[in-house]
């Protein structure tokens, strides 16, 4: 399925999805699925974390529900910035609240979007922080699950 007019080929590079809401990450996961990134998937705060900070996992960038259980997404971020500051954190949130956006950045978030996501965004806001030099391909992709 294409979402996209442009072709992402984020091979080699792994994103973190933290989001308790499973038809919320199955879309995610679908929209993903074009880009050849290998996806994981943690369901609340204190698992982003461990998976960030002492898992041996190299993560190229974290998608982070502000509104997750035991840890929020803004108090995970903080922890995770502090450990490693260039790992890219998206903020995403169904609630449209000065607080949330806001203290997504102050936190440490790179970006913040606002649920619904459409898919040409959701690409267009990560391709920044995962292309690299032949990250775009004229041809389409092939996507293999691992």
């Amino acid at each position: 399925m294409k979402f996209s007019d442009t072709n992402y080929n984020w091979k080699g590079k792994t994103i973190l999805i933290v989001e308790d809401d499973v038809p919320n990450y199955r879309y995610f996961e679908i929209l993903l699925q074009e880009t050849n990134a290998r996806i994981l998937w943690s369901k609340n705060g204190r698992d982003a974390v461990d998976i960030c900070c002492s898992s041996g996992e190299k993560i190229d960038l974290v998608i982070m529900d502000i509104l997750i259980p035991l840890i929020t997404g803004i108090e995970a971020t903080r922890i995770i910035k502090r450990y490693n500051k260039d790992i890219p954190v998206i903020a995403v949130s169904a609630y449209a609240t000065r607080d949330n956006r806001e203290g997504s950045f102050l936190a440490g978030c790179n970006d913040y979007l606002l649920k619904p996501i459409l898919p040409k965004k959701l690409l267009e806001t990560l391709s920044p922080f995962l292309d690299t030099e032949s990250s775009h391909s004229e041809e389409p992709v092939k996507v293999y699950r691992s």
